[in-house]
């Protein structure tokens, strides 16, 4: 009985610490740096992914500008986000209460990290774009 007992305590121990550690993707805070088009960092800071609805995910960002660049949209300050997950494709608009001026990013998931391309967008389409990384913290 009092292995039984033993037993049990020692499985809801390890439960317990498994659900705590494990958020589902893509919640959580990640440190994000974007590079321009040569491969320079433009852009470094934090994305944080706070709520999964059916529709998607939203969050909220907070990036700083590194050195000087030019036309790099609204992706420095801070700002809520919105994004989705498409067949392993994760797509997030930095700017969804925006219809011109915005920062989209679209990219590859590789376990808690993301990386691909953003792309400054306005009505006359793509202004400028590089690459980014986002690694969960």
């Amino acid at each position: 009985m009092i292995l039984l007992a033993l037993g049990c305590f020692v499985l809801s121990c390890s439960m317990a610490r498994t659900a705590e550690q494990s958020k589902p993707f893509p919640v959580g805070d990640y440190q994000y740096t974007g590079f321009d088009s040569s491969g320079a960092k433009i852009v470094e800071g934090r994305l944080s992914i706070t709520s999964v609805k059916s529709t998607g995910f939203e969050g909220e960002w907070q990036l700083s500008k590194i050195g000087n660049p030019e036309r790099i949209g609204p992706q420095v300050g801070t700002g809520t986000l919105a994004g989705s997950i498409i067949e392993g494709k994760l797509y997030i608009n930095l700017n969804p209460n925006m219809s011109d001026n915005n920062v989209n990013l679209t990219g590859a998931i590789e376990g808690a990290r993301f990386q691909g391309t953003w792309k400054f967008v306005g009505y006359a389409g793509v202004l400028t774009q590089g690459t980014f990384e986002a690694t969960r913290r």
